[in-house]
């Protein structure tokens, strides 16, 4: 994703759209017409772009550990997102990654790779990359994911209103198939793989 890893540096603003239209042009780069999408925390909000964008080019998603961008926020669900980029830039860069990491994940390994790709950001990339997930969210009442959908988080996510979430996503898309993953933060898929891979594996089985 534009901004991550070795997609930098990023040039100018950030937005979820932007990063699903890099998908888009991936998948007619390889001549692809359509592909199955797995997405973890903000990674869940670009793939969920692409499907609304463009239906015909999602096969399925996976959504690890993240919420419904089309879903309608409470009162105060809203204010919390417009004023999380203002508030985590006052916040000490290196206090916010590790109150960040500690937040993400129970198992030491999954915080040690996340502890990397943190410091692989500096703070006006972490912050340009934020205000644009905080941006994405378009309440679509009459919207529904068609494809099949696997929505998973985990047990001891803690993180914003996930749990919430992510349960009623599962009622809104009845297609869906929704599994809490036992000892497992918000990085579900590393802090218990075994168990997230066997189930992502089951899942894609069933795919057409």
């Amino acid at each position: 994703m534009r901004g991550h890893g070795e997609s930098k540096p990023l040039a100018g603003p950030f937005s979820v759209k932007d990063a699903a239209d890099d998908a888009l042009s991936i998948l007619e780069r390889m001549d692809r017409k359509g592909a199955i999408f797995i997405g973890q925390s903000a990674g869940t909000y670009v793939i969920q772009e692409l499907a609304f964008q463009h239906p015909d080019r999602v096969k399925a998603m996976v959504i690890i550990d993240g919420t419904c961008i089309t879903s309608k926020l409470s009162v105060v669900e809203s204010l919390s997102v417009r004023i999380s980029p203002i508030a985590l830039t006052l916040w000490p860069y290196n206090n916010l990654k590790k109150a960040m990491v500690a937040a993400s994940a129970i198992k030491a390994d999954t915080r040690r790779y996340l502890t990397e790709a943190f410091d692989r950001l500096s703070k006006d990339e972490f912050a340009t990359i934020w205000k644009g997930l905080a941006s994405c969210i378009h309440y679509e009442p009459d919207y529904h994911v068609t494809c099949p959908l696997l929505l998973v988080h985990g047990a001891y996510d803690n993180t914003g209103n996930i749990k919430k979430a992510m349960h009623e996503w599962a009622q809104h898309d009845p297609q869906s198939i929704y599994v809490v993953i036992p000892d497992a933060g918000h990085g579900a898929n590393q802090d218990n793989a075994t168990f997230f891979n066997g189930l992502m594996v089951a899942f894609l089985r069933g795919v057409k």
